[in-house]
This record gives C-alpha cells, structure tokens and sequence, in this order.
C-alpha cells in the first residue's frame, strides 16, 4: 500500500504540473484502481485547474518516478476520440513529460494452428512491440476500402513509436522470457487481496477460462486446452507483438479471426490509436475476454491487475529522471523556418532518427543523404519542432551552409541569441558558439547543419578553415547533417546515415492535395497518378506543380501534356521558380535549376564523373551497362561512379555493373550540358580510348553499342 503526503487541515497542497514526468493512463476505473494500489507514495493535493481542464489527476511516486495516473471521466463513453481528447490535455498539462504507459484490459486473440501455438489465456499480459514489418500498433479501422479489400493508412504505420526508453526497458524484460513473468508477479502479490469496487483482484480459476472455436458446421464448440501449472510464474504469460486498436467492440469471433489473421495481432483494445501520436505511450493490456460475444467483467480486475503489476515491473527498469523541479537551463531556438503544416509522412525516417540520437546505441552525428529535392531539408524541420514540443529541455539551432557566407552568418546570430557577444566582440562567432556548446553550461542541444554539399566547406582549404572545425561536441549535444553528396555523410557521421528515397503513391497524392488550393483540380484520379508517377513522387517536384496549378488553374492533365510533349516544354516547365516558405530566399526552388549546383560540385571535384554524367544525358537512362563506359583505371572509373551513386543521381543495380539515371536528373543533365555545348565533345573522348584500348572486334562491337544507345533517346 501506498505511503502518503497529506496536507494541514484548511491547507491543500498544491502539486506543481512541472514536477511529474511520467504518465500512467488508465481508461477504465478498475485499471485505475489497480494502479493506485501499485503507488510507492500518493501525493495528496490538487493540481492547479482553469476552465478548460477536464480530468482530474493522481499523483504519487512509482520506482523512483513522479507519476500522474489519469482516467477517463466516470460515465464518459471510451473508445480513441476520448482517449486521443484525453491526451491533448495532458500532454499541455505536463510540460516536462518524458514518457507515457497505456496500462488496461484488451480482448486476446489465440491461435492455436500457427507454429508455435500461441497459446493466449485469460489474465495473460500483452505487450504492443512491433514484430517483423507490423508496427506495435495498428489502427485497424483507419483506412480505405479498394478493389483488393479494406487497405490499412500508410500500411498501418500511421502513428508514433513507443518512446524508445520505454522500448528498451520492455526489451530488457523479455530478455528473462520464459521466466519473465517473476518480474511483475511480486507486484500482483502486493495487490492480489485488495478491494476495489465489487470484490478483489483474485484470480477467477482456469475452470472459468473457456475458449469457443466455431466447428465446420458454423457451430460454437469448447476449445480443450491443457491446464497451466498451479505455480504463478507458469500460470501466465506475457506475450509481445502487435495489438489492433479501433472504436468497435469485438463480438464476433469470425471477423476476431479474420483480423488477428490478416494483421498478424494478439490482442484488441480501444485507446491506443487515438493516444500515440500524442502521447506515443508503451502499450499493456490484461487480457479479459476473447473478443466474442461470451465477454464478460469476471475477469477485468485479475486482468487490470496484471497488466498493472507489469507495467510498475517496467518502471524499475527505467532510472529515474534527475530532479526536474530544480532550476533547469532555458532552451534558446534558433530556426529559420516555421513549421511545415503540409509537411507529410516520413513518419519512419523520423523514427528511426529518434531512435538513432535516443535509442539503446545513441549516435551524437546523424546524416540525412539524398537526391536533391527529396525533402532532407523538410525531414530535419519536422524532427526539429517534434524535439521542440517532445523534449523542451532541448535548445535547437540551424546553420544553413549554402555557402561560407550563409554558415558565418547564422554562427553570428547564434552568438547573438545565445549573449556570446556582450563580452567578447572581438572573438570570431563561430569559436564562440564552438566553446559555449562544448561546455556543460549549454545544457542539451540539437545542432542542423544543412545543405552541406560542398566538402571543402567543412574539411577547408588553404585559404581558410572548413567548418568541421567548429562543430561542437559534448554528451548534451547531438548533430543533425543533410547533404546530397554521400561521400560528405560518411567522413561526418560514418555509419549513421539515413538515405532518404522518394515518398510512395499515398504519400505523395497528400503532399499534393495540402499542398493544392483548389482541391477540384486532383478530381482526374488517373492524371494524378501519371503526373505523381512521371514526377518519380519527388517532394520539390509535387510542390513545384502544385504551385503552378495553383497560378494557372489548368487542369492536371495540362500540366502533364506540358511535361512529357515535348523536351522544350518539360524543362520551361522544371526550370519555373516559384516561392516557398519552408526553403531559403536566395536558393533556386524549381527542380530544373536545384541539380545544377550538385553538377558544378562534380564538375569540380571529379572531372571524370562529371564526363560521365554528360554521356549517359545523352543515352537511355534505364539499364546503362558499364561496358559502354570510358576505358580507364578501374579505381577511377569506381570513383567517378560511385561520386554519381552518391548524390543518387545513379542507382546501382543489384546485377553487376548495371546502372539507372534518374529519369528527371537525366532530362535536366542533358539541357544542362547541352546549354554547355559539351554533349559531341564529351561523346567523342568516351568513344575515342575504348576504341583504341580494345581488340578491333570488341571495338567494333562497342562503338556499335556506343551508336545505338547515344541516337536511342
């Protein structure tokens, strides 16, 4: 039983929000009841309320952590709208939150004919994990119905993770598995004989556990199953995997087993789907019923009580956060962007970010690398105000590094926001900010380093030093790299590198759309699709055509015919410039012109890659053989290509020395190099050494192959 903090009659204590930093949601008056009983301390008082504030709040300690237990309002109909209203308020009531537990009753779902049986009994623990390609959650009934079926939201993956501290300490209790079970056991000990409101959290016996399975017939017949040990850490099981979570009660045990079969899940419950992408919460569930219409409440207290005692096993594998109620650091922002309200999906990028800076292995440099144009820039924005409202202990600050101008500058105004400069005008800003945040008086940060394209701005050269000299380090700090060139984020941040790939179909037909004022003009469902598909789903390219629809008001199709008549037309149409809010003022927005700098980049730095890319502009882009590539050292032809591969302008296929060119680099390359007048001479040095190097036959037979594939265009 809990200890308490009790006030002086005609004395309320007033418990202060900032103090409490873990949030244990319990919808259904049982649950809550159990983890009370769970409570190392409960803390009498009240939270401060205004109008406005619609639940009332538990607090006491658990483990180490101040916790707030929070349910649903007595009489309030449940289900994910009152779930996801309930979050709102408590993720604005509790501004330190760290992490969330969704801790209740769910419907199980056995199945006994896969290999091993899984074996779900009542009073069973699951637990919300993703297993193979399933996330742990799955809103089941958020989606659409196609001509293939009902089809999940972003198959399936359209909530948050589970915070992944609270992924680690799940994983460290299914490490003891099978014996996992004598971790929370203690706990249900504690509270087996307990009262709540109409009895105990005693165990109604395995006699009153009875499974229905319909027969061949349509008929319901008794499942015989072999009875558990009597022991307590035999007698039930945890259980890991993905949990299904929708507004509707499960009755019906053919559509339960259609479910549980298509989505591969172990349990359903009704909260889940409208918390995680607020409270993105560890999911535990008891379970009481089998999701058929022989559900009852006999066995909602045991299950609330295991579920419970799981969850306060979990918080001893968690340490507690260090003193939040003391004086903190002040965050200071500096992001030159505001939010991206149409910024849309990646939402498994962004978890794999979160999970790479505050995951079981935590990485301090993490690179974004990709095509130019596929949203790195978007991505690390989005990350960013996520941190802002996820970790407020968090300063954020930008440094756009289109040139070594735009990196000074922003250095500068950091100084300025941080009061670097008061007491040292004299010293260079970017030594300034280096030193401040390398200390522990800086507290957390995240640092964007962005638009890094060019590797001499940050190794240097001999007129002046690169920029790595001034990127910070410290355990509080952590660095977020976009680039376009993979060779600059692998020297950054070696393996940590995300590559980022263009969105898929449903993906890119919402940028669309938000990105689109008269929404009329997408009615012309197949148009869309060809335009979305010619435009390989790239991000800049999708914003690019909306703002000229937006302009123009021409229909769809119009804007396709313009891009695929004609050559002419389809690059007047790439090169357009148009204004966009989340991109920077000077820079070039329009697809046609953004490559052109990764181009003069490669001109640069590798004069061979940059001939290469000349010559396949002007070949078939699809299946490009090496064999039709210059005669010149293996390494420097290794080289040269792997420069394009790395700023993803050629795709290696899995075949050996098989290539693809991005089809719109492809078009936007041979303009460029057109314009140039290198198109001929370029053609003619590939086609003059493998001429000479080679046996007469094979180059006859190559400049053959040279010939066809530099007229087939």
């Amino acid at each position: 039983m809990p200890t308490t903090q009790r006030s002086h009659v005609g004395q309320p204590i007033i418990l202060d929000p900032k103090a409490y930093n873990v949030v244990w949601i319990a919808p259904l008056r049982i649950e809550a009841k159990a983890a009370m009983y769970l409570l190392d301390e409960q803390h009498h008082g009240r939270f401060p309320v205004s109008h406005g504030d619609d639940y009332v709040f538990q607090a006491g300690a658990m483990g180490g952590h101040k916790i707030v237990i929070v349910t649903l309002p007595a009489g309030q109909e449940y289900g994910t709208a009152s779930a996801a209203a309930l979050a709102g308020q408590v993720k604005k009531f509790f501004p330190n939150l760290w992490f969330g537990l969704l801790v209740g009753m769910a419907a199980g779902l056995p199945n006994l004919s896969c290999v091993p049986a899984r074996d779900i009994r009542l009073g069973d623990v699951l637990i919300a994990l993703p297993v193979g390609e399933s996330p742990g959650i799955i809103p089941y009934e958020l989606g659409k119905e196609t001509e293939d079926g009902f089809q999940l939201l972003r198959r399936g993956y359209s909530l948050a993770m589970t915070e992944t501290i609270v992924r680690s300490a799940i994983g460290s209790i299914k490490l003891e598995a099978p014996n996992d079970a004598e971790l929370f056991l203690p706990y249900y000990e504690k509270i087996r004989n307990c009262e709540h409101g109409t009895g105990t959290f005693e165990d109604p016996g395995q006699d009153s556990d009875v499974l229905f399975q319909m027969n061949e017939y349509g008929e319901e017949e008794i499942v015989q199953r072999r009875r558990r040990s009597k022991s307590d850490y035999q007698r039930v099981r945890a259980w890991y995997g993905s949990i299904g979570s929708g507004d509707k009660l499960m009755r019906n045990a053919e559509k339960r087993n259609a479910w549980r079969d298509k989505y591969g899940i172990i349990g359903l419950e009704m909260e889940a789907a409208g918390i995680m992408n607020r409270i993105p919460v560890g999911v535990i569930r008891g379970v009481c019923n089998y999701g058929d219409r022989h559900k009852n409440k006999e066995w909602q207290p045991f299950a609330a009580a295991m579920a419970a005692s799981y969850a306060r096993a979990l918080l001893d594998e968690i340490p507690p956060s260090e003193d939040i109620t003391k004086e903190t650091h002040k965050p200071c922002y500096y992001i030159p962007f505001a939010k991206n309200t149409r910024f849309t999906g990646r939402a498994t990028i962004l978890n794999a970010l979160e999970d790479k800076f505050f995951g079981l292995h935590q990485s301090h440099k993490v690179a974004l690398t990709g095509l130019g144009g596929v949203g790195k820039t978007q991505i690390a924005l989005s990350f960013v105000y996520e941190m802002k409202e996820k970790r407020p202990e968090y300063s954020i600050f930008w440094v756009p590094v289109l040139s070594y101008e735009t990196a000074e500058h922003a250095y500068a105004d950091i100084a300025k926001k941080l009061r670097l400069r008061e007491s040292s005008e004299d010293k260079d800003a970017k030594d300034l900010v280096y030193q401040y945040l390398s200390s522990e008086e800086a507290g957390k940060w995240l640092l964007i380093v962005d638009n890094v394209d060019d590797q001499e701005l940050i190794t240097g050269s001999h007129k002046r030093s690169g920029l790595e000299h001034y990127l910070p380090y410290s355990e509080n700090g952590i660095i977020l790299m976009t680039t376009r060139s993979g060779h600059v984020a692998g020297d950054f941040a070696q393996s940590d590198i995300i590559d980022i790939k263009q969105m898929d179909m449903e993906e890119a037909k919402i940028l669309l759309e938000k990105s689109m004022i008269q929404k009329q003009l997408l009615q012309d469902e197949l148009a869309v699709v060809e335009l979305l598909t010619h435009l390989t789903f790239l991000p800049l390219a999708i914003t690019q055509a909306a703002s000229y629809l937006n302009q123009t008001k021409a229909p769809v199709r119009t804007y396709l015919g313009l891009l695929t008549n004609a050559e002419d037309s389809g690059m007047k149409v790439l090169n357009r410039e148009f204004r966009d809010n989340t991109r920077y003022r000077d820079s070039r927005n329009a697809v046609g012109t953004t490559w052109i700098a990764s181009f003069l980049q490669i001109q640069k730095s590798n004069k061979l890659a940059a001939d290469l890319l000349s010559f396949m502009s002007c070949i078939e882009p699809k299946a490009i053989q090496q064999s039709v590539l210059p005669d010149v050292e293996q390494d420097e032809l290794e080289w040269a290509i792997g420069t394009l591969c790395s700023y993803s302008f050629l795709i290696r296929r899995r075949e050996n020395n098989v290539f693809d060119m991005h089809s719109l680099v492809h078009m936007v390359a041979r303009d460029w190099f057109e314009k140039q007048g290198r198109e001929r001479k370029v053609s003619n040095d590939v086609k003059r050494p493998s001429q000479q190097q080679r046996s007469p036959q094979k180059a006859m037979y190559d400049s053959g192959t040279l010939k066809r594939r530099i007229y087939h265009t």
